[in-house]
């Protein structure tokens, strides 16, 4: 379920920085592994900030430990790359909701920080257990429509019966997908000075 990826490798004037080295020794190919992995923790740290400032995840959401925004590929003295991956499992909707009781009508959600939405015709559900769906308390947020048509302004809505529709949210994938710009150049700049601070401490 973990779709896009955000590669941290020699870039820009780190590779200026490696094509100056004359006489490459594994200590240097440590270093650069060693920087490799700060940056990719470094990055993974901004870029799940950069994402809640978008999204109304909670922090531990995307603690690493929940596996939804992980370095998932760390470098090593073979192979100098380090990825970051987003999950893209879909979001239930319910998982921004601020009110409402299972079975009854009436909720409200809170996608986007501080924007808190209505949504009087929607109601929480039970869901199956086992679920690809990104949930809480495995709960998905619905909506029944007149004639079974598309709910206006949804968001991917997937129908699982004649009038009934189950609502998202964004995944942690497609969110992680617009920040990705945001925190590259830090990260580039990161990764150049922790490489030059790493081989100034063998010289």
């Amino acid at each position: 379920m973990i779709d896009y990826a955000v590669f941290v490798e020699g870039t820009g004037s780190l590779r200026a920085q490696i094509e100056a080295v004359e006489n490459w020794t594994p200590a240097i190919t440590l270093a650069a592994s060693r920087a490799l992995n700060a940056t990719a923790d470094r990055t993974r740290t901004d870029s799940a900030d950069a994402i809640r400032r978008q999204v109304n995840f909670p922090a531990s959401y995307l603690n690493p430990s929940q596996g939804r925004l992980v370095v998932n590929r760390r470098a090593s003295e073979n192979s100098l790359e380090a990825i970051i991956t987003g999950r893209r499992a879909a979001t239930s909707l319910a998982r921004f909701s601020t009110s409402g009781i299972p079975g009854k009508r009436g909720l409200s959600v809170a996608v986007k920080p501080g924007r808190n939405v209505d949504m009087p015709n929607s109601f929480l559900m039970k869901l199956r257990s086992g679920s690809s769906i990104d949930t809480k308390n495995n709960l998905g947020l619905a909506v029944r429509t007149k004639s079974g048509a598309r709910p206006d302004r949804a968001y991917m809505p997937v129908r699982i019966s004649d009038s009934l529709w189950l609502l998202y949210g964004p995944s942690v994938n497609q969110v992680f997908k617009t920040v990705r710009e945001t925190v590259r150049p830090d990260a580039e700049n990161f990764l150049a000075a922790e490489f030059q601070r790493l081989l100034d401490l063998d010289l």
